[in-house]
């Protein structure tokens, strides 16, 4: 519920309570109750809906725990022949003594190179990082990721000399 429901809705509300409740105290109609009764449940399930949706918007709250683990590229941000040879050549890991390995595949699905760095992680939030060693030359660690968290999963994105925006998702 926004700000204007605060303003003008609350107060409206009142006074046609308080209207409904006279008239139903000096007419002895049931009408007033029935339509006060509405009213309110209406309001109270309003209520209910605007806390249920801000929690469902709310993103994850993450722990370092939730950053291990092994990511590919998600296709799904952008989709096409790009994305998809994207996703066979470049994935990483990151482990729980707080290293990345970067790898490089060839066409035939082997590993052609591993980057393998330790990662210091912010002071604020728990799962955004860096790369601990400032002589990365390699273009797509070359930069911190951006940490995106959604309500149930999140992703990494890196800021790639080459290809420009690379999505990582976490695999399952």
């Amino acid at each position: 519920m926004g700000f204007g429901f605060n303003i003008f809705g609350f107060p409206i509300l009142i006074i046609t309570s308080a209207i409904l409740l006279i008239y139903f105290f000096t007419s002895k109609s049931k009408t007033p109750q029935i339509i006060l009764a509405v009213i309110w449940g209406l309001v109270t399930l309003l209520f209910i809906h605007a806390a249920w949706q801000n929690n469902a918007q709310r993103p994850m709250q993450m722990s370092r725990a939730d950053a291990y683990g092994d990511y590919r590229i998600d296709t799904t941000f952008y989709p096409g022949r790009n994305a998809r040879w994207q996703y066979a050549h470049y994935r990483f890991s990151i482990t729980r003594t707080d290293s990345i390995a970067f790898m490089v595949m060839t066409d035939t699905g082997t590993e052609a190179r591993v980057y393998k760095h330790k990662i210091k992680y912010s002071s604020r939030e728990a799962c955004r990082w860096s790369i601990d060693d400032t002589d990365t030359t390699f273009h797509v660690i070359k930069h911190p990721p951006t940490l995106y968290r959604k309500r149930y999963h999140f992703y990494y994105v890196f800021h790639s000399d080459r290809y420009g925006e690379m999505c990582f998702s976490k695999q399952r």
